[in-house]
């Protein structure tokens, strides 16, 4: 196989604000207007704990442990987020976007975000709050129930009938500029792959062209277990990095490549995924469904063109095993004419 080089224009985080970020000391002075204006002028910070939760090129987060006193000792535990230019300040407002259509901390329905706290502009950074519940992806991996997977299907339902609406629809071209890298570069890497490629890229325009008229909702746009918490009484969403408008099938088909790549490994899986779907459709056109496997099939492309990124020992293999699923996924789907 011809080695190929990736390169990328990746935009990168301002090192100084993420310098910045990281000390404790410094972040005293960043944290304590924010407490004011939230706990009064009598508050005071002790010290701030910082733990590095990702650290990478884009995006790097932090949980703080702000110990303060106002009156009695508290602490108050924040997520900071550190951003490329604009992303952080794209991210922010799409949370309040959504904290003031129905995903406040006060919702009936106890479908939640995180609060949004503040934007820094001059550190490219915001403030959220910490939640302080299980990610379903930990949930998984322990003791799932299907009630889990009910509220996890009744999340991502009230994200897609969400009254919000974008500026511009998401389309195949936008799933396809996500590949990073771009799948031409797969096609080096993978020659003999490449008519499994173009047929998942040329089948996904196509079906686009001839799906008609769908009615568009917000989208998550990076919807896996990982996004969302679940305690007993209440279900956080998170990281709307990527949050967009376009076809609810996208969301899911990005969660069931995950969902189903567990299930070859646990049977038990494929009951907690038609509990899923059953319960989404309660609230859901069932057209939806038939859009999904387009969605998978651009998912595993995408998943592929990661493998090329990282190229971790066995890459290629797995790209292969993803390309074929992808081209199987998609090619299922009947082009309507």
């Amino acid at each position: 196989m011809n080695e190929v080089l990736v390169q990328t224009k990746a935009k990168k985080i301002n090192t100084k604000a993420l310098k910045t970020a990281l000390n404790a000391e410094k972040m005293v002075d960043v944290f304590l207007p924010l407490m004011k204006d939230r706990f009064g002028d009598e508050v005071r910070i002790e010290n701030v704990d910082v733990e590095i939760l990702r650290q990478r090129t884009k995006r790097s987060v932090m949980r703080y442990r702000v110990n303060a006193v106002n009156g009695k000792p508290f602490e108050w535990r924040v997520i900071g987020k550190v951003f490329t230019v604009h992303s952080g300040e794209i991210g922010f407002d799409n949370m309040k976007l959504l904290w003031e259509n129905g995903f406040s901390a006060d919702t009936n329905d106890a479908i939640v975000i995180p609060e949004p706290y503040q934007y820094l502009p001059a550190m490219q950074m915001f403030f959220q709050e910490d939640v302080a519940a299980p990610a379903m992806r930990n949930i998984v991996r322990a003791h799932p129930t299907k009630e889990h997977f009910i509220k996890l299907a009744r999340a991502i339902a009230k994200l897609h009938r969400c009254p919000a609406e974008m500026e511009s629809t998401f389309t195949v071209k936008n799933h396809l500029l996500r590949c990073h890298p771009k799948h031409g570069f797969l096609v080096m890497a993978l020659p003999k792959q490449s008519h499994l490629i173009d047929f998942i890229v040329e089948r996904a325009y196509a079906l686009e062209a001839t799906i008609g008229n769908i009615r568009p909702a917000v989208l998550h746009g990076d919807f896996h277990l990982g996004q969302v918490h679940v305690s007993d009484d209440r279900t956080w969403v998170l990281d709307f990095d990527t949050l967009s408008y376009g076809d609810p099938a996208s969301d899911l088909g990005n969660l069931l490549v995950f969902l189903k790549g567990k299930a070859r490994r646990n049977i038990e899986m494929y009951d907690f995924i038609n509990a899923f779907l059953d319960e989404y459709f309660k609230f859901m056109d069932p057209a939806i469904a038939d859009r999904i496997p387009m969605y998978e099939g651009l998912t595993h492309l995408r998943r592929a063109c990661k493998c090329l990124r990282l190229q971790e020992p066995g890459w290629e293999a797995k790209a292969i095993k993803m390309i074929e699923k992808g081209a199987e996924a998609i090619g299922g789907m009947r082009i309507a004419g």
